[in-house]
């Protein structure tokens, strides 16, 4: 396999070559010829709130952020979606109080939350229509804490209280992050942890008896999201865990342009753990490389493309909806990752990933299930998704991180009536700036519209190698 650099390299000179003669050749026929196919199979339901956005707590301290008044913000995350969800919680909820009139403090290793901060959350998540997952410090907190805490939240946040999670990453409670020592003495085993839950649980349905929850929040481990769903007792509504593809000095351009090959394995147990429980599951902490993402890739063109494909992939394996990390990490800067920036002045903007989430929201705009399809893609590297309502193809995405080959499709099988294309394109695959969605970029005020919808004629069309296409009926219904 080429390295890193050589792979970039080598891509860079290809995509930039594509990119200054796209607009002479208007993606003209080349590559192979794929042909789209309905296939056999039972639609996979697509939650109207799937998409979603994950923080850490400190970001819901501060005042002027997550704020109804922030008009950029409420554009940049209602772009994304009528309905959604808003994580809040990662390492720094292990760090995290709740002080009704105490100071606001946003600190990685302490951050205080008290009921002004609340009150901005909550008008933030009427103003966009989204709903929040909260995180209690099950790590270094007490129950009484975690009681009273519910029971304000519940107050102040009302129907957009998705559910409450109980702790963060539990099952590393006894590993401990140097120089700090381990929230639990080792082994913390599932048994150790169930026991504490169901004491939790107890006493905030007592104080809060319309509260849900979301658990067990693991780092990784599909283990224990599968005994716990085997040994639900009622008092969880949402199994969750995280994912990354890999740490973020680990992190390299092959692993976000080629498939990770623990992730289906995972997705598979996930499903599995959700049908045989009758418990929805969520994808509520991730991204492409842990630590904030790696500078020069997760905050480039190729990070988009990873986020759309990525984000098609959990639908299509029946997860009930993802967080995509954004904003401050627990370290305490902007993410390279980040779907939405920060420029540390209280100017937020789209980040180069949030153009994957986009094009998704365009795809699942209509869209109520994934509908099964079979496609020959004769070596390219390439993805395709098909969604849909009522079991009839809406809408076809095909993601092509290809180094080299561009990509003809053939859809008239398909049954889609008159298409049209929204392309994903940046200059190179590294770019930075640049990146358009519909032949447009999000504006400096958070807002979108497309600027070239493209006619696909005959049912065919090229994706040009490292892009991606959004195909949609002309008329999706109305009603959903």
């Amino acid at each position: 396999m080429l390295t890193r650099r050589a792979l970039l390299e080598s891509t860079l000179k290809i995509s930039t070559g594509f990119a200054l003669a796209s607009a002479a050749r208007g993606f003209a026929e080349s590559g192979p010829l794929l042909t789209f196919r309905p296939a056999k199979g039972a639609p996979v339901r697509v939650p109207a709130n799937f998409t979603g956005l994950g923080y850490e707590m400190s970001s819901v301290a501060p005042p002027g952020l997550l704020s109804a008044s922030n008009d950029r913000y409420v554009q940049l995350v209602s772009g994304l979606g009528a309905k959604g969800v808003l994580r809040v919680g990662g390492i720094v909820s292990d760090y995290t109080r709740y002080e009704p009139d105490g100071t606001i403090v946003a600190e990685p290793l302490n951050t205080v939350i008290t009921r002004a901060s609340l009150r901005q959350f909550g008008a933030f998540l009427r103003k966009i229509g989204w709903s929040a997952i909260w995180t209690l410090n099950f790590a270094q907190g007490s129950i009484d804490d975690a009681v009273k805490e519910a029971r304000a939240v519940a107050d102040v946040l009302g129907l957009h209280l998705l559910a409450l999670e109980i702790g963060n990453e539990v099952e590393n409670f006894d590993r401990g992050r140097k120089p700090f020592k381990p929230f639990r003495k080792a082994p913390y085993t599932y048994e150790n942890y169930r026991a504490e839950y169901s004491k939790w649980h107890a006493a905030i349905v007592k104080a809060v008896p319309q509260a849900r929850f979301a658990a067990p929040d693991t780092a990784g481990s599909i283990e224990w999201v599968e005994r716990m769903a085997k040994d639900a007792r009622g008092d969880v509504q949402l199994l969750t865990t995280h994912y990354y593809r890999n740490g973020q000095r680990r992190g390299t351009v092959e692993q976000l342009i080629y498939p990770d090959p623990r992730l289906k394995e995972i997705l598979t147990r996930m499903r599995a753990a959700s049908e045989q429980s009758g418990i929805p599951w969520r994808m509520c902490e991730t991204n492409s490389f842990s630590g904030g993402g790696h500078p020069g890739i997760s905050d480039t063109f190729l990070a988009a493309l990873w986020t759309l494909d990525y984000m098609l992939l959990l639908a299509e394996y029946g997860c009930a909806g993802v967080n995509i990390e954004t904003g401050v990490n627990q370290l305490g800067f902007i993410s390279s990752y980040s779907p939405i920036q920060d420029n540390g002045k209280g100017i937020n903007t789209a980040g180069v990933p949030y153009y994957g989430m986009l094009a998704f929201a365009a795809a699942r705009a209509g869209c109520t299930e994934m509908l099964p399809m079979d496609v020959d893609t004769q070596g390219v590297n390439l993805t395709a998704y098909t969604l849909g309502a009522g079991g009839k193809p809406r809408a076809l995405v095909v993601v092509n991180k290809d180094p080299s080959q561009d990509a003809r499709l053939s859809i008239r099988e398909m049954g889609m009536g008159n298409v049209s294309a929204l392309r994903l394109l940046a200059p190179a695959p590294d770019s930075k700036t640049g990146i358009t969605f519909g032949g447009a970029s999000v504006s400096a005020e958070g807002r979108w519209q497309p600027a070239k919808e493209e006619h696909v004629r005959d049912g065919m069309l090229t994706v040009p190698r490292m892009s991606a296409a959004v195909l949609r009926s002309a008329s999706p219904p109305s009603h959903v």
